[in-house]
């Protein structure tokens, strides 16, 4: 008898050869007692992705399943691929610049099947030096959108009303239900991942994990934010490698969300964004452009 896979990790890379390898060291280090099995979707890198991945195969025999993508499919198209052949009960979504720490991996999965109302659960997120990452989110409307431009959220980050979509209110050492929390490390039940169909691809990169998680909420499960565990993570290593491509997708993917969910409800204030991101966007850009 084959046996049973608990936990499916899924990670989409791209150009990783820097990162993949502490992180698939740090799974295989810390997750001796739980059973797992790796599926990797590499997004077409150039540089050494594949060499990596390929030595760790090897290495690890039956422990890892690897998707080579002829083109860059975008990290939600990548996702999905991943989530359909996982075999597991739950699904840890998991960034190639992460580090499991401890049993980390093991830990998140008692808490999630201990619980038939959680869908999801997230851990907290610590940068190397074991400053804590702010994570969690509740689901951004256009008044959260105008106090992030006009920089409120940042001058107010007490303020529940003004910085409310990042919540920089929030301490993030406390266990608590939250709306979002990010995805470069997420275990979802497969059954809860199944009844909302995956992500939707029509995001290519941002806010997969805002739908997602409202699309967990809608079914009326909790997600619960575990600070318990920690996994260590490296912030925007992705984004950076291609900085202004990344600035103009993640505006589009904005659009694509407001629009999913508010268009009908507001067409002028969804056309307020739209103008927004586009004036906003141009001086990000240029800003990137003068101080790189």
């Amino acid at each position: 008898m084959s046996e049973q896979i608990f936990i499916s990790i899924i990670i989409v890379t791209w150009n990783s050869e820097d990162e993949i390898a502490e992180c698939l060291s740090s799974i295989f280090d810390s997750s001796a007692n739980v059973s797992f099995e790796i599926i990797i979707i590499d997004n077409n890198s150039s540089d050494k992705t594949i060499e990596v991945l390929e030595d760790f195969e090897n290495k690890f025999p039956g422990k890892i399943k690897i998707i080579l993508n002829k083109k860059n499919l975008g990290f939600t198209k990548g996702c999905n691929q991943g989530i359909r052949i996982a075999s597991g009960k739950n699904i840890l979504l998991l960034n190639p610049d992460t580090k499991i720490t401890g049993n980390a991996i093991e830990l998140l999965n008692i808490k999630l099947d201990a619980d038939e109302n959680t869908g999801a659960i997230a851990p907290q997120l610590i940068n190397y030096d074991m400053t804590i990452q702010k994570s969690c989110r509740t689901f951004p409307g256009y008044f959260d959108m105008f106090c992030e431009m006009t920089m409120l959220s940042k001058i107010f980050p007490d303020s529940h009303l003004l910085s409310n979509w990042k919540m920089n209110y929030f301490s993030h050492d406390e266990e608590r239900i939250v709306k979002q929390p990010m995805a470069a490390a997420l275990m979802v039940k497969k059954k809860v991942m199944n009844e909302i169909n995956n992500f939707d691809e029509r995001y290519e990169m941002f806010f997969n994990d805002v739908d997602l998680c409202k699309k967990i909420n809608a079914k009326g499960y909790k997600i619960l934010f575990y600070p318990e565990v920690k996994i260590f993570h490296t912030k925007g290593v992705s984004i950076y490698k291609d900085r202004v491509r990344m600035i103009k997708i993640w505006n589009e993917d904005c659009l694509k969300y407001f629009k999913k969910y508010y268009y009908k409800n507001n067409f002028f204030l969804y056309n307020w964004l739209l103008i927004s991101l586009k004036v906003t966007g141009f001086f990000r850009i240029l800003h990137y452009k003068l101080t790189k």
